[in-house]
C-alpha cells in the first residue's frame, strides 16, 4: 500500500522532469520577412520592325598593283648616278638611274656626220641624174651609162636611209643610258648603285602605281553568277579598322579555275590619298540585292565578346535574349534570331539591366 508521502514525491520528481524538459528547447523563431522586390528600372524602348536590308557576297582577296614594273636598263653600261631612293614619289619621265653616256655621245656625233656626208653624196647623184637625163634622150650618153648613173643616184638614196638609221640608233642608245620612270608613281626599291656595270636586261628599280589600284577576289563557282562588270565592292583591311574602302568590278576571269574551282576578278581601286599599299589582306563584300528582315535599332544590342544579347519588355519585366546579328543598314542591325516582329527591345541597357527586372518604359521618341 503506497503512502500519502511517497505519492507527493512522486508527484514531485514528475513535474521536475517536466520543468527540465521545456528549459531544454529553443525558443520559437519570428516569422521570415518577405523578399524585397526589385525596384523598377526606366528604360527607352523600340519596336523590332521588318524592313529591308542590304545582302552581301562576302568575299576575301589581296590588293595588287595596276601597273608594277621592274624597270630594265635596255642598254649596257656604268652606273654614275642614283638619284631615287626606297619611297621616293615620281612622275613619268623622272630620271632613276644614269648610265656614263661619253661612249654613246660620240657615237652619236659620228653618225650625224655620216648623215650630213650621205646627204652630199645623193645631192651629187640626183645633179647627175637630172644633168643626163636630156643627153639620155639624144642618145649622147649610152643606155648602160645613164642606168651606171642613176644606179649610184640609188645607192646613195640607200646608204642615206642606213645612215640615219644608224644615227637614230646611236640617239636611242645615247637616251638609254638615261633609264626614267615609265609612269607615276613611287619607288619600291633600287637595285643598282653608282659603280655598278648594268646589261641591257638588268633590273634597276621596281616602280609601283599607288594611285590606281586593284582588288584581285576569287569568287566561288556557285557564286559566279551573281558577278558582273560594274558592280560596286566594298572592302575593309586590317589597318583601319571599321573603316570601308570601295571599288568597282572591271575585269572578270575568262574561266573557272579547275584546281580551286573559282574565278578570278579584279576591281578597280582609286587611291588618291595614298593609305593602302598592294599586298593588303582584304575582306571584301558584293552588294545584292536586298530583302526583308526583322531589324531593331543598334544601340538595342550589347555585345559581350562573341555573344550579342538584347533584353526584351514582357509583361512589365526585361526578358534576356541571346540573338544572331546579320547585317547593318545604318542605325539599325538584323536580327536573324532571337527577336520577333512587334517585340519592344530596350534602347542602350545598362548595367542594371537583367532578366526579370521590372521595368517603367517610355517609348522611342
Amino acid at each position: 500500500m503506497t503512502s500519502p508521502l511517497s505519492k507527493c514525491l512522486a508527484l514531485g520528481l514528475s513535474a521536475l522532469g517536466l520543468a527540465l524538459t521545456g528549459c531544454g528547447k529553443a525558443p520559437a523563431s519570428a516569422p521570415a520577412a518577405a523578399p524585397k522586390a526589385p525596384a523598377a528600372i526606366s528604360v527607352k524602348t523600340a519596336a523590332a520592325q521588318e524592313g529591308p536590308m542590304p545582302r552581301y557576297l562576302r568575299l576575301t582577296g589581296e590588293i595588287t598593283a595596276a601597273q608594277n614594273a621592274a624597270v630594265a636598263a635596255d642598254t649596257t653600261g656604268k652606273v654614275i648616278e642614283t638619284p631615287v631612293e626606297r619611297g621616293t614619289v615620281v612622275k613619268a619621265g623622272d630620271v632613276l638611274v644614269q648610265l656614263d653616256s661619253r661612249t654613246a655621245a660620240l657615237n652619236l656625233v659620228e653618225a650625224e656626220a655620216n648623215v650630213v656626208q650621205a646627204k652630199s653624196k645623193l645631192d651629187l647623184a640626183e645633179s647627175e641624174v637630172k644633168r643626163n637625163t636630156p643627153l639620155a634622150q639624144m642618145k649622147a650618153v649610152s643606155d648602160t651609162e645613164f642606168a651606171r648613173i642613176k644606179a649610184d643616184r640609188d645607192a646613195a638614196a640607200a646608204s642615206l636611209s642606213a645612215s640615219e638609221a644608224r644615227r637614230d640608233m646611236a640617239r636611242k642608245t645615247l637616251g638609254d643610258a638615261t633609264i626614267r620612270a615609265p609612269f607615276d608613281g613611287t619607288v619600291a626599291e633600287r637595285f643598282v648603285t653608282a659603280g655598278e656595270y648594268v646589261m641591257a636586261n638588268s633590273k634597276v628599280a621596281q616602280v609601283i602605281d599607288l594611285q590606281h589600284l586593284r582588288l584581285l577576289v576569287n569568287i566561288a563557282e556557285p557564286s559566279v553568277g551573281l558577278i558582273k562588270a560594274g558592280q560596286k565592292v566594298e572592302f575593309s583591311v586590317t589597318p583601319f579598322p571599321g573603316e570601308f574602302f570601295t571599288g568597282t568590278v572591271k575585269f572578270i576571269g575568262a574561266a573557272v579555275r579547275a584546281e580551286s574551282r573559282d574565278l578570278q576578278v579584279e576591281a578597280e581601286v582609286t587611291n588618291s590619298d595614298g593609305r593602302l599599299r598592294p599586298g593588303l589582306f582584304v575582306e571584301a563584300r558584293l552588294a545584292l540585292p536586298e530583302q526583308p528582315a526583322v531589324t531593331i535599332p543598334v544601340s538595342a544590342v550589347r555585345a559581350d565578346g562573341a555573344v550579342q544579347r538584347v533584353w526584351v519588355v514582357e509583361s512589365g519585366q526585361l526578358s534576356e535574349r541571346l540573338v544572331e546579328v546579320g547585317e547593318t543598314n545604318k542605325d539599325r542591325i538584323e536580327i536573324r534570331r532571337g527577336v520577333q516582329k512587334g517585340e519592344n527591345v530596350v534602347l542602350s541597357p545598362g548595367a542594371e539591366a537583367a532578366d526579370g527586372v521590372p521595368v517603367q518604359t517610355a517609348p522611342q521618341s
